[in-house]
């Protein structure tokens, strides 16, 4: 029998095929070009303000036969004429003398990120951005919940787009001609691609944030663990290669490169079979660029379990030098090692010159350098310029990420890592982190705030800090409110305050929020630089740090970094770490500069220092030594015991508390702990009637009637995103049809792990389950910047409701007028589109602010968020309970005013975070209609169908 493959077609292929660009197709003057200009070498000018510039393209001694051209790409770029024209009108013709131009050698840093591709053109001897950067978005496509795939083929020819788009910009500035000497990219790190024979994509490339492999990824480890065990040895005693995931303990991540093939090979084995190569996206953009098949060292070193140093020495007749083979052969997965790139090169390394159709794609010269990157966060280390044993970097925002560079890799507890390899061959590093840093900052300034007065800026907290001495007059803090990475890694410690008195204000307060971050950044830099003892010795230990991010703009919180942890902090002019540290890489392939270590002297430039202050870190070791490293241990005990509490009740065997009950009385409810499990017993109120009622067919009634059971919403955030269709399958069994999926950006939370779900996995849901289920409901909550974009393609995709966050309407100097116009034009533009529209608000926002917004007769639904956004498996914030009562009476007034009878100016209250057995109970009592729900429902150690009992 014969087999057939059915192979996936590119982009390039469903579209209309190229173009013959014959000259004879073009029009006269083109026609004129093509005969003279081809014979000499050719200079753009143009005019811009005044000033005259050029663009010098390489010498050609004979016309370039008609060849075949992207048809987005015309003649005219084929026969390597000018980037652009002149400008039309007045002198734009007139060319200034070539002696009287300088000539700038360029290179081109390009970083492929996950929703863009970016280029911008560098000094490539002084780092300077000549021009400006440009980006080409490319689109995402989820066609399973959970799956995050991208078209190789937009990777490249957003490349070709962006590199012309900035070389369009060059000589803005002042009179020069430019000569691009290399170009480097970064991208994504894995984003895993299969290629057939001809290395020609074979399906859409796994995408790093692909979840799919997550069962594969358990499985390395399970091999592993059970092999070790046969074999009487540990897990790294085993297998070496797995040190680095947590000194062998795991778990080990699906988004990297093993479990992905082990996906590919177990539920697509004609891909597989047909492919001959197994790469990720740097390694398939190289190949497109120059034609050669390598793979970064970076990469290999840092996601492929690979040593990176010898895995640079591979040859025809020792492949599979630094691979991982004993943990292939474990795994049945050795036909992998034959798979990948046959070489591999470190960062900085030549991979070959553009070929000619590349060339043309991107308007250069056949032959230009082309210099290996990797992935974009460690060519950002580069891009900062710790590129030397010992040296730090600190990246800042809602968390801080720590990074020391070695010069062997060495583990130890409270780290990650180190890679041995990366970034660069003879250079490893360590990584170390903090859960909340820039949120706690947020945190208090939202506190102290308050829920109707107008928010207390930054600068004012920052002041008021100022002002009180070192140590907060006794005052310390714990940061870890959302748990500690390292060096202790513990999920159930939270926040602490040690030492509070009636004398101490609002200012001590925010300073000691400030003080125990950089307490805390201490001691994961000790932790990085034990990890590293033996390893560097005869380097002396870091004295300095290279900070970016959101707490550079506090200098009060920068002395403090520098002040608590004894060390001093750089601020670079160019922060755009992973664009320079490609020029950078760039420049020493093309031979400006000999070595990473001489670019990075001349192209990276310090701004500023921030230098410990004497006085102040002198009460800072005593603190830190004497309080903070002794409380930190000191209440882990207490942390684990109070794990199970929830709304942020007493450490009592019970209270009580006062909420509005349903029929608008106040009632006092017990909150009791048996066993470490809170419930909440009936107060006053006696007649609240059982709701335990049969949930499928309550939540198929999308109106409410005014005493409706309530509604049950499984949150998706919680799921297993590894089996979302099992997962959603497992609501609607139950009667859940009313699903809530949060569509976060990691830009509006500005978090990495707030990147969530998009329109693809909205659309996949709805076609795989509506047939079946069509009292589907998907509400979508907003957590996004610019929501506006993503209205039209929820309608298309199927989206019952749109949910949008007010404080995304409150950007900037916070004018709530210019807020409500905002979410009124938005909430219309959601309705005009068919779908249903509500409205979310954040613990620190209080329902006054969109009352005028509800009166709009545009929001069906008010969503009370009970926890901060983006993150599960916070406490409950009793908050919520006044906010309900509040929306209730209005609703109320609003009925009373329509005659009562129509159900148009009904608004549902959704209880959003938090939610379990003994909150779930408060927020019902409140007069609550529907409780999102994630952790409650899909980690209840009682299995799904109890814990929706529980919650009805």
């Amino acid at each position: 029998m014969m087999k057939t493959t059915t192979r996936w077609k590119t982009r390039r292929e469903i579209s209309s095929p190229r173009r013959a660009c014959a000259p004879s197709s073009l029009p006269p003057f083109a026609l004129l070009l093509l005969t003279f200009l081809p014979l000499v070498q050719i200079t753009v000018l143009a005019r811009t303000e005044g000033r005259v510039f050029g663009v010098r393209r390489a010498t050609t001694t004979a016309a370039r036969p008609p060849q075949k051209c992207n048809s987005k790409y015309d003649s005219l770029a084929r026969a390597n004429l000018p980037l652009r024209p002149p400008r039309g009108g007045g002198d734009g013709g007139i060319s200034i003398p070539r002696a009287a131009r300088k000539t700038v050698d360029v290179v081109i840093g390009i970083d492929g990120g996950t929703e863009s591709i970016r280029a911008c053109c560098f000094d490539a001897r002084t780092g300077r951005v000549v021009g400006r950067s440009h980006a080409v978005p490319y689109a995402t496509s989820h066609p399973q919940a959970g799956w995050a795939e991208q078209n190789p083929e937009d990777w490249y020819e957003n490349l070709c787009d962006a590199v012309r788009g900035t070389l369009a910009t060059l000589g803005r500035e002042e009179e020069e001609e430019y000569d691009v000497k290399a170009l480097c990219c970064d991208t994504t790190c894995c984003s895993v691609v299969a290629l057939s024979s001809s290395h020609e994509p074979l399906r859409p490339c796994l995408l790093w944030m692909d979840a799919r492999s997550a069962s594969q990824a358990a499985k390395i480890m399970d091999a592993a663990r059970s092999r070790a065990k046969s074999d009487g040895k540990s897990v790294v005693e085993a297998f070496p290669e797995l040190r680095v995931n947590c000194m062998g303990e795991g778990p080990i991540s699906a988004e990297w490169l093993l479990p992905k093939a082990m996906w590919i090979k177990e539920k697509e084995p004609e891909v597989w079979a047909d492919a001959e190569i197994i790469c990720e996206y740097q390694d398939y953009i190289n190949h497109r660029l120059t034609g050669r098949m390598v793979a970064s060292g970076c990469n290999a070193a840092a996601r492929w379990h690979h040593d990176g140093r010898e895995a640079l020495g591979q040859d025809e007749g020792n492949q599979n030098r630094g691979r991982p083979m004993g943990l292939y052969e474990a795994l049945g997965m050795e036909d992998l090692a034959g798979k990948l790139p046959r070489r591999t090169l470190a960062m900085g390394d030549v991979v070959g010159g553009l070929t000619e159709e590349a060339a043309g794609d991107l308007g250069l010269p056949a032959g230009t350098k082309v210099v290996q990157g990797g992935p974009d966060a460690f060519v950002g280390m580069i891009g900062l310029g710790t590129v030397q044993p010992r040296q730090m970097c600190l990246i800042t925002g809602s968390s801080h990420l720590h990074c020391l560079v070695s010069s062997s890799a060495t583990s130890a507890p409270g780290t990650w890592g180190a890679y041995a390899g990366a970034p660069l061959p003879h250079l490893n590093f360590a990584e170390g982190g903090q859960s909340s840093t820039g949120s706690l900052a947020r945190w208090i300034r939202n506190l102290v705030s308050g829920d109707g007065g107008e928010e207390v800026s930054y600068r004012v907290l920052d002041e008021e800090a100022s002002e009180v001495a070192p140590g907060c007059d006794g005052l310390v803090a714990l940061e870890t409110w959302q748990g500690s990475r390292t060096p202790d890694t513990d999920p159930l410690a939270r926040g602490a305050f040690v030492g509070l008195t009636l004398s101490h204000t609002r200012a001590h307060v925010f300073r000691a929020i400030l003080e125990s971050v950089c307490y805390g950044t201490r001691a994961c830099f000790d932790a990085l630089e034990a990890a590293a003892e033996g390893a560097d010795r005869g380097c002396e230990e870091s004295s300095e740090v290279v900070i970016a991010g959101g707490a550079t703009r506090s200098v009060l919180w920068l002395q403090l970094h520098a002040d608590v942890t004894g060390r001093t902090f750089l601020l670079n002019e160019n922060t755009d770490g992973p664009l320079l540290g490609c020029a950078i890489l760039a420049s020493v392939g093309a031979g400006i500069h000999g070595s990473v270590d001489e670019a990075v002297e001349r192209m990276v430039r310090r701004e500023r220092r921030i230098e410990p202050r004497a006085n102040a870190k002198k009460v800072y070791d005593r603190l830190y030594e004497e309080v903070y490293l002794k409380v930190r241990p000191g209440v882990k005990n207490v942390f684990q015991a109070l794990a199970e509490t929830r709304g942020g009740a007493s450490s009592l065997a019970s209270e009580e508390r006062e909420v509005i009950g349903s029929n608008g009385e106040p009632m006092k409810c017990s909150i009791q702990h048996d066993n470490g499990t809170k419930h909440v017993k009936r107060g006053l109120l006696n007649n609240l009637r059982d709701r335990s009622v049969e949930s499928s067919q309550l939540q198929q009634n999308d109106a409410l009637p005014r005493n409706a059971p309530v509604i049950v919403s499984p949150s998706l955030l919680a799921s297993d995103w590894s089996d979302m269709k099992g997962e959603v399958q497992k609501c609607l069994d139950v009667g859940l049809p009313w699903l809530h999926v949060d569509v976060f950006d990691g830009v509006f939370i500005d978090s990495p792990n707030a990147l969530t779900f998009g329109p693809q996995m909205i659309d996949s849901l709805r076609r795989r389950f509506t047939d079946r289920h069509p009292e589907l409901t998907l509400d979508v909550h907003l957590c996004v910047d610019r929501p506006e974009r993503y209205a039209q393609p929820l309608a298309d995709a199927g989206a019952t409701r749109l949910i949008f966050q007010w404080e995304a309407m409150t950007v900037g100097d916070g004018d709530e007028g210019a807020a409500l116009i905002s979410a009124v034009a938005f909430a219309r533009t959601v309705t005009s589109l068919g779908m249903k529209c509500g409205v979310s608000i954040n613990p620190e926002t209080p329902v006054a602010s969109i009352l005028p917004l509800l009166d709009s007769g545009l929001v069906d639904l008010v969503d009370i968020l009970a926890v901060e956004p983006g993150f599960g498996g916070q406490e409950f914030n009793e908050v919520a309970i006044p906010k309900i009562a509040m929306l209730r009476r209005y609703r109320d007034e609003k009925k009373l005013q329509s005659g009562g009878g129509t159900e148009d100016v009904y608004i549902k209250i959704l209880v959003d975070g938090g939610i379990n057995r003994g909150t779930s109970l408060l927020v019902k009592s409140a007069g609550a209609d529907i409780l999102v729900a994630g952790t409650a429902l899909f980690r209840h150690p009682m299995g799904f169908k109890e814990a929706v009992k529980e919650l009805l």
